[in-house]
């Protein structure tokens, strides 16, 4: 568990050690200000029962002294306090101070919603309240997950460390971090590696079996067509790593704020598809706004996020067998104005998308029919590069599909604003 969360668990330490530092500052104050009130009546009292009538005028000069600087540390340590109590305050885990008799002394806004709780959040304030008195007993550190299940799945991580003066135990510090985003990232990180470790595989073992294939044969013919699938499903390959690399990209980076025009986007992801659409023999019906219409972000990815969509229309259009088209199997590219955004739609009459398929065909490597996926040479990529522009520019992408009629994507992204 330490491997897997380095930077949580060094927060967590840090966190722990202002935690205890507010704790020991909460009872200084409260001894300094006891102090403070009754240091001046203490000392004439003393003055009194010693046969003094008074202190003299020097001696009064410094006790006033003497009380004033007292009164100093006294504000000087309230200073303190209130920037340690407002920087643990702030913060996302849940802090929880006691004393050694388990009553708290301190606790953040983080931690006093699991006070009181109900349905999940009861199961964590109780272990807590568990934890806290077993570790000022036991005066030894301990750390547990807990999972609740209401209203949704959450993963909390309890730490309670000991705080001890000398040979006493003078409370405990309980810390509630919520990893349930941790987890969900480091779920996601490793569905994404197994997926493109089995991706990789795919092409690298048929270009294997095709080069093993080449080299056994002397047929003229036969080499002509290995050749030809070896250069197949090298571009395969290479089409998945270009995919793997723009969408590490387009997630690690935001898109800077810019004005970028519309028209240009269009017409730069359309030369990247013409080739794709005169193979297929799909022509493109594409309706562009003027040049003075911009849109907000990055052109490299939003040229990427249209280009996908044109790509996969291009690739799922129904084309009759013997080669001849007709109008419906264009692929169509409207843009307008919609408000604030610039609507994209990108539709195509091709083979449509099951109703069932439409909520995940925007996750990673995901296939409708991966058989005619592998046979159209796509990534399973094209999507979510899309859903991941669309999001690091503010906007939306949707779709609508009928099984045998067709699909239109619809992309949205927010208008320039100067």
């Amino acid at each position: 568990m330490a491997g897997r969360f380095p930077i949580v668990r060094l927060v967590t330490t840090a966190v722990i050690v202002l935690a205890a530092v507010v704790t020991v500052l909460v009872l200084a104050m409260l001894l300094l200000l006891a102090g403070h009130r009754r240091l001046r009546t203490s000392v004439r009292a003393a003055l009194e029962r010693m046969g003094h009538p008074g202190p003299s005028r020097r001696l009064r000069s410094d006790l006033d002294a003497a009380v004033s600087g007292f009164g100093r540390a006294v504000a000087a340590v309230e200073r303190e306090r209130a920037q340690l109590i407002g920087a643990l305050g702030g913060t996302a885990a849940g802090i929880t101070v006691v004393d050694d008799s388990g009553t708290v002394v301190f606790a953040n806004d983080a931690a006093r919603r699991f006070v009181g709780a109900r349905h999940g959040e009861a199961v964590a304030e109780v272990r807590v309240r568990d934890m806290l008195e077993e570790v000022i007993v036991r005066r030894v550190p301990l750390e547990r997950d807990v999972d609740l299940y209401s209203p949704v799945r959450r993963v909390l991580q309890l730490r309670v460390l000991p705080l001890e003066h000398g040979v006493e135990t003078v409370g405990a510090v309980a810390y509630i971090q919520d990893l349930t985003d941790a987890r969900r990232i480091d779920a996601v990180r490793r569905d994404f590696v197994a997926n493109v470790g089995h991706e990789l595989k795919t092409p690298l073992g048929a270009l294997a079996v095709l080069a093993e294939t080449l080299a056994d044969t002397d047929d003229p013919e036969l080499r002509a067509r290995l050749a030809l699938r070896l250069g197949r499903e090298a571009q395969r390959l290479a089409n998945l790593v270009d995919d793997i690399l723009d969408l590490s990209q387009i997630e690690a980076w935001a898109a800077p704020r810019e004005p970028v025009a519309v028209s240009e986007i269009i017409g730069e992801a359309l030369a990247q598809v013409a080739l794709a659409a005169e193979e297929r023999n799909v022509p493109l019906d594409v309706t562009r706004p003027g040049p003075d219409v911009l849109v907000s972000g990055d052109r490299r990815q939003l040229t990427s996020a249209v280009a996908n969509l044109l790509d996969n229309a291009v690739k799922y259009t129904a084309v009759k067998f013997n080669g001849a088209t007709s109008p419906d199997a264009a692929v169509r590219l409207r843009a307008d104005v919609a408000g604030d955004r610039v609507r994209i739609a990108v539709s195509d009459r091709g083979i449509g998308i099951p109703e069932t398929h439409l909520r995940r065909v925007f996750e990673r490597f995901y296939r409708v029919d991966p058989a005619r996926s592998r046979e159209t040479g796509g990534t399973g990529l094209g999507l979510s590069i899309v859903r991941h522009v669309a999001a690091n520019h503010g906007g939306s992408v949707a779709v609508e599909s009928e099984e045998g009629v067709g699909t239109v994507f619809t992309l949205e992204i927010p208008i320039w604003k100067d």
